[in-house]
């Protein structure tokens, strides 16, 4: 009885520590598009991450919290001012994330 209850007492130790343990994401916005973005809104876990001026071929980057289950919700600005919106991807708490996120002229995808 007592290996059961030293058993049962670690199980329940590594449990706790996983879900008390804080998990992290973060992602990669590729701008693959012929013209630059101008601004890029993520929002993912219910937090939003603004980007700024991003060339052609080049990438900003984001982080948050994975606090819940979530997508990503993104919005592209263009600076011709065309708009693309899409969600994308998934994320689950109780796991650390790296995405990469391509924006295209007419798109936005993501590899996870």
């Amino acid at each position: 009885m007592k290996k059961f209850a030293l058993r049962l007492a670690c199980v329940l130790a590594i449990l706790l520590t996983c879900s008390c343990t804080k998990h992290k994401g973060s992602f990669l916005l590729v701008n693959k598009a012929q013209e630059p973005i101008v601004h890029a809104s993520v929002v993912i876990c219910g937090q939003r991450i603004e980007l700024n001026d991003i060339n052609p071929n080049k990438m900003g980057k984001g982080s948050y919290m994975v606090r819940s289950d979530s997508g990503y919700a993104v919005q592209i600005e263009f600076l011709s001012g065309k708009k693309l919106s899409k969600e994308v991807g998934y994320v689950t708490s109780g796991m650390d994330f790296k995405d990469k996120i391509f924006v295209t002229d007419s798109d936005i995808e993501i590899d996870q």
